[in-house]
């Protein structure tokens, strides 16, 4: 071809989002089942302040006695940092000028970001789970942006690791203690009912150690042995490997769910897509084709923003793991 038109670049790029799309959509993703995926947000990064409320009613004990006012209490900050991610092709002037499939190359290329992207979320949404218990914290939770530092680096808001063990508790706003992680336990019938009742029963608590519902609707695993041992424990109405022939407890109490990048030898119990789990979707892909004028070739380039909001450690409970 003698040459690419300036009407053709339009052309281009409209063929590379049709690839990439169609690409992304190839392979299905977990993170936006276990993540409340949230779009169009806007801003450079975005931060939240929680309101604890004025806390509970007062009995009255004589008649007519007055109301009693308050203000709201603020509890935690909430940060959340929008990470661009981001890649690139240079063409020579030549290359391209004298292919005759310029649009092959082009879209070929495109169908791989599309991948990539894929790869980019799953990994920023697995890397909360597989660091999340990191005594030193890790990237994905540090909030700090312009005008915002987040006091807890690269922890969680109050300064923790999202999973912690009994001997590293955290406190609420009402100083009750808590944890969410219980080192060595592999996934078996009792250690499942350990976290569901840690889960369900104890950390059912809100941060004035006041009673709420802290629900569980999903078991989180690695693929492989782990989520066959799931599906046995949650979906066989007789309890698994048992000489009794007794009901299984545990039949369809939760749903297991088996995420290709786990890699950690843990398990994790929670309540899937809650609001106080979010992955943002600051910009999606946005894809640019055009002209070097330094060397008059050719660059495509690719980029995309994002970010992981958590607001409530309680969403998640893990059994096994490290904290390292």
């Amino acid at each position: 071809m003698p040459g690419v038109r300036a009407d053709q670049f339009a052309l281009y790029t409209k063929n590379m989002y049709k690839a990439e799309r169609e690409s992304y959509k190839e392979i299905p993703t977990t993170f936006d089942k276990i993540f409340k995926v949230v779009n169009n947000v806007t801003g450079a990064e975005d931060k939240v302040t929680q309101i604890l409320g004025l806390g509970r009613l007062t009995r009255q004990t004589v008649e007519g006695q007055d109301i009693q006012f308050k203000s709201p209490v603020q509890g935690w900050e909430y940060l959340v940092k929008y990470w661009t991610y981001s890649d690139g092709c240079a063409l020579t002037k030549e290359a391209v000028e004298d292919t005759v499939k310029l649009g092959n190359l082009i879209k070929d290329l495109a169908a791989t970001w599309g991948k990539f992207v894929r790869i980019a979320e799953e990994d920023m949404g697995a890397t909360v789970f597989i660091h999340g218990g990191d005594l030193l914290g890790e990237w994905v939770f540090n909030g700090t942006h312009t005008g915002n530092t987040a006091t807890y680096g690269d922890m969680l808001y109050d300064n923790k690791p999202l999973f912690n063990l009994t001997g590293n508790s955290r406190s609420s706003k009402a100083s009750g203690t808590y944890y969410n992680s219980v080192a060595g336990l592999t996934l078996t019938p009792g250690n499942f009912e350990t976290l569901y009742n840690l889960h369900t029963a104890t950390n059912n608590r809100d941060e004035r150690d006041e009673i709420i519902t802290n629900p569980a609707d999903t078991l989180l695993t690695r693929v492989g042995a782990d989520a066959f041992l799931a599906e046995r424990l949650l979906n066989t109405e007789k309890m698994p490997n048992g000489q009794l022939n007794d009901v299984n407890p545990y039949y369809k109490i939760v749903t297991p769910i088996a995420w290709d990048y786990l890699t950690e030898t843990a398990f994790y119990l929670g309540k899937r897509q809650s609001d106080k789990f979010q992955f943002h979707k600051r910009q999606l892909p946005e894809i640019r084709f055009f002209r070097d004028e330094n060397n008059r070739g050719y660059k495509v380039s690719i980029d995309i923003r994002q970010g992981v909001l958590i607001k409530d450690w309680r969403v998640w409970s893990r059994g096994g793991g490290t904290s390292s």
